[in-house]
Order: structure tokens, then C-alpha cells, then sequence
């Protein structure tokens, strides 16, 4: 968790702090009909649909089904440029209704500026069930961490294609630390999902490993819950 907790730090520290005060409503709504961030948005879907698979199809004890359960709700949640476009269009449609500037005369917040507050609400609430509903199945702290992983580096994608993030950068020391903080992230990711070689792994019903599992072969060594399973059969039938 600590590569993770850097890794966040590094791209919060380094990354774009751009907030589009010179954007018009148009140029906001425009920004979503270019080419490369439609592609991301069917590429994201994509990989949602992906994930889905992974935990419908897969068994429970499956690592890729755990990853899958840790980073639906993080890739959801990424989705933040709702919520700051929908900012984007307060602040500039009270800036106009305020110096009597706004192109509708009454200054009123557009249509789009409710859709954006809608699809906010919609992919915040959404990825939030996605984590509750993983943290019923793995350790809390597992599914925290992997949250933040998948929401970090959604996020970041998507600032790349439809803010140009990099476009932004300031010097050479952020167009290092930046990419440095997300491969931080997917190193402390990797570390948290390796599978554990001693105890048991979390499964689908809430159970964190089984005791019945590994006590004899720990007890007894290799074939010590074969010799138990003997000894037990012979108690039932009197032998």
C-alpha cells in the first residue's frame, strides 16, 4: 500500500492542475465529439464489459476475478470529466449572467449542464456500489487500495485524451515524476494482488480462507489431510 500511496501523491503533485477558465459552453460540449476521446469512451466500455465477464465467468478463487472486483468500481468512478465540465459550465454561465454577457440573455444554465451532474451522480454512486460490493468479497484493505489504483489511473487516461493532460505539464521534472507516480501505482497494484503462498485466498461469499483447507497439510506436512481423512473414517465406523 505505501507504492500506492506514493504513486497517488506523485501524480497529484505532478500531474495537470488546469481548471479551463477561458473554455466557452461550446468548447465544452464540443470536446466530446472529437474523434480520439469517442474512442476512449468505447474503449473504456469495452474494458467495463471485460471486467464484467471476468467476474461473471470466472471462479471464485480466480486472481483474475479478484482483480476484475477491485477495479470496476475505481475504472467507473474515473470518469471525472462529468463533474468538471459541469463546474466548467457553472462558473462560466454565472460569469456571463453576471456581466450581463450570456448568449441567452436570462443567463440559464444550459441542458448540458444538467446531463453532466446527472452522468456525475450516475458513475460516483455506481462505482461506490461496485466497492461496497467488493469489499464484501476481499479484505477491506484490498479493495480500498485497488480502488484507488483503477480510479487514478481512469482518471488520468481520461484527462490525457480529453484535457491533453501532457499538453499542460510544466517542465521536465513533471513530464517524469508524472508517468513515474502511475507506474508506481500499477507497481504497488501487482504487489497487492500476488497471490499469497501460505494461507488461504479471499472467496466470493465473504469467507477470507478456510481453516479446513490448509490445517492438516500445515499440521502434518504434505499428505497429512489424506492420513487425517483416514483416521477419521475409521472413528465412524468403529474400526
Amino acid at each position: 500500500c505505501a507504492l500506492i500511496v506514493a504513486g497517488e501523491v506523485l501524480v497529484a503533485v505532478f500531474g495537470d492542475h488546469t481548471n479551463g477558465e477561458d473554455r466557452r459552453v461550446e468548447d465544452v460540449i464540443s470536446s466530446y465529439q472529437e474523434p480520439a476521446f469517442q474512442i476512449f469512451i468505447i474503449l473504456m466500455t469495452l474494458y467495463l464489459v471485460q471486467l464484467g465477464i471476468f467476474i461473471r465467468v470466472f471462479p471464485k478463487r480466480s486472481l483474475l476475478r479478484k482483480v476484475a472486483w477491485g477495479s470496476i468500481g475505481g475504472s467507473i468512478t474515473g470518469f471525472q470529466n462529468f463533474l468538471k465540465d459541469a463546474l466548467t459550465i457553472f462558473d462560466v454561465t454565472t460569469n456571463e449572467s453576471s456581466t450581463s454577457l450570456s448568449s441567452n440573455g436570462n443567463g440559464s444554465l444550459p441542458p448540458a449542464f444538467f446531463l453532466f451532474v446527472f452522468l456525475a451522480m450516475l458513475t460516483s454512486f455506481v462505482g461506490l456500489l461496485f466497492l461496497a460490493a467488493c469489499m464484501k468479497r476481499y479484505d477491506a484493505t484490498y479493495s480500498a487500495a485497488m480502488f484507488v489504483v483503477s480510479f487514478v489511473v481512469s482518471a488520468s487516461l481520461m484527462s490525457s485524451v480529453h484535457y491533453h493532460t501532457f499538453d499542460h505539464l510544466d517542465g521536465f521534472i513533471n513530464y517524469v515524476m508524472y508517468p513515474l507516480g502511475l507506474t508506481t501505482l500499477f507497481m504497488g497494484a501487482f504487489l497487492l494482488v500476488k497471490p499469497i503462498a501460505v494461507g488461504g485466498c479471499p472467496s466470493d461469499d465473504g469467507e477470507h480462507g478456510s481453516i479446513e483447507e490448509f490445517s492438516y497439510s500445515d499440521l502434518n506436512g504434505g499428505g497429512g489431510g489424506e492420513r487425517n481423512g483416514d483416521y477419521r473414517e475409521r472413528l465412524l465406523n468403529g474400526e
